[in-house]
């Protein structure tokens, strides 16, 4: 199993969450383990220059992060970054 940190943009709440990703590679296909959200950079409107950071310490943040990652249906572009990388 592998990890790497990505980042994701969430535009729509003016943040960007940093995620642990722990993943495997089977069959040439890039399987994700879990997510674990790290820090949340909450971003101003008009410049989407970085406002604060804060980490997520409870499991119940983590779990709602995940989801919200989950069903911006953006999973399936970490995996083609992550192909991506490894094909280098």
């Amino acid at each position: 199993m592998h990890t790497i940190e990505t980042h994701w943009e969430d535009e729509e709440n003016n943040r960007q969450v940093a995620f642990a990703v722990e993943f495997t590679r089977r069959n040439d296909a890039i399987e994700i383990q879990s997510l674990t959200p790290k820090q949340v950079t909450f971003l101003c409107k008009e410049s989407n220059a970085p406002l604060r950071s804060i980490g997520v310490w409870t499991e119940k943040g983590r779990q709602l992060l995940a989801n919200q990652f989950r069903a911006s249906e953006q999973i399936a572009q970490v995996e083609k970054e992550i192909d991506a990388t490894l094909a280098v």
